[in-house]
């Protein structure tokens, strides 16, 4: 299963926020596994593979994260966004974190109260849980698939070559999809080597909405600031008589693969740095089920 559980925050004080606080939400997180998977923490830690959590920073109502220079008063209410794609980390989340969440959390100097979490998307828009089976599924009842919208609300960004790549280019964001899908699907659904260079040729981008570069400076940590776009990104796959011949045998259900794995980036997030705040993406929904499944997530909206 996946996760996405928002944590409900309330100020303790009036603070300014001097900079984007997923390095220490993403030290919290790890700390609350420590206490009861020391093993299962380190390995997180220390690994250097596909992180299976992302850990955002401090949000706003709407999902929106807070900006540097933003102040927040004694009361205000807050959240954090812990997501989980991996089965191991998932039921821990669920069985050990949450059932044990402590009372107060202290992120880079900022003292908040916990008043609970809730996986309903009802309560939260960033909220939610599904499964990969059930994300192919909903993408095979869609009108119009051949169109995909997302909404990037942190700074995504990627790594080629060594360098930082901050433009929504259609191969490094279906690549980073592709790659996270792969490292933690079910082996019969496992998407083939090819397609990475198959989003290159075959997607387009047909919208650019609100499209910036944003420069995140870190409040806590030693690697300094990154940068990356935000906005709305729309994708269009080709049709199949203007796709590369080459391509052709792969075109008949390609839609299906690129909805999948836009769904997914609610979950896995895009880019380099989603386990620190970065790459927090989300389908606009602009395509009305045919049929499908309607999943009513689970809601524990106060453990008190």
């Amino acid at each position: 299963m996946f996760f996405s559980t928002i944590i409900s925050l309330t100020s303790l004080g009036l603070s300014p926020i001097i900079g984007p606080l997923g390095r220490p939400a993403q030290a919290w997180f790890l700390n609350q596994i420590m206490r009861k998977h020391p093993q299962l923490a380190k390995t997180l830690h220390d690994g250097s593979n596909v992180k299976p959590f992302t850990v955002s920073t401090l949000l706003d109502r709407y999902g929106r994260p807070h900006k540097a220079g933003d102040w927040l008063r004694e009361g205000q209410e807050c959240w954090l966004r812990v997501t989980t794609i991996g089965g191991d980390l998932s039921e821990v989340l669920m069985t050990s974190i949450l059932k044990n969440l402590p009372n107060t959390l202290t992120l880079y100097k900022m003292d908040f109260r916990i008043e609970g979490y809730t996986l309903n998307p009802r309560e939260y828009p960033w909220a939610g849980q599904t499964a990969f089976i059930e994300l192919a599924q909903d993408s095979l009842h869609l009108q119009e698939s051949r169109e995909v919208r997302m909404e990037f609300v942190s700074p995504t960004a990627f790594r080629s070559n060594g360098n930082d790549i901050s433009i929504p280019s259609p191969q490094q964001i279906f690549r980073s999809l592709w790659k996270k899908w792969n490292a933690f699907c079910p082996e019969v659904m496992q998407l083939d080597d090819r397609w990475p260079n198959f989003f290159a040729d075959c997607i387009l981008v047909s919208e650019l909405t609100a499209v910036n570069t944003v420069r995140w400076e870190f409040a806590e940590g030693t690697r300094g600031a990154a940068t990356g776009f935000t906005g709305t990104v729309g994708f269009t796959l080709l049709p199949k008589a203007k796709v590369p011949k080459k391509w052709q045998p792969y075109w008949d259900g390609a839609d299906v693969v690129m909805q999948s794995l836009a769904r997914f980036a609610f979950y896995s997030g895009v880019g380099h740095h989603t386990t620190i705040g970065m790459g927090q993406a989300r389908i606009i929904p602009n395509q009305r089920p045919v049929s499908g499944l309607n999943k009513s997530p689970t809601s524990t909206r106060s453990r008190k």
